[in-house]
């Protein structure tokens, strides 16, 4: 019995280059440096904020994503046809 394969779609031509993407990419350098500055200068409150920034960027990077200014995705019901 012989099995028979699809090949899979190509991905998207965007490589990844979204504003989804870069704006969590910022948000997470930003919220680094912050962090880093903070440990260096005895200062605390720069360390939460930091961290502050990064949990911002996550939430936006996902939000952004989910409302389309992210990479497509393909819906289940194609994935499973393929």
């Amino acid at each position: 019995m012989t099995k028979t394969y699809a090949v899979p779609p190509p991905p998207p031509h965007n490589e990844g280059k979204t504003v989804a993407a870069y704006i969590l990419n910022f948000g997470v350098v930003l919220g680094a440096i912050f962090i880093g500055l903070g440990m260096v200068l005895p200062m605390p409150i720069l360390v939460w904020v930091g961290c502050g920034i990064i949990a911002v960027a996550i939430i936006a990077g996902v939000a952004l994503s989910l409302a389309g200014f992210g990479q497509p995705r393909r819906r289940a019901s194609e994935a499973e046809a393929r």
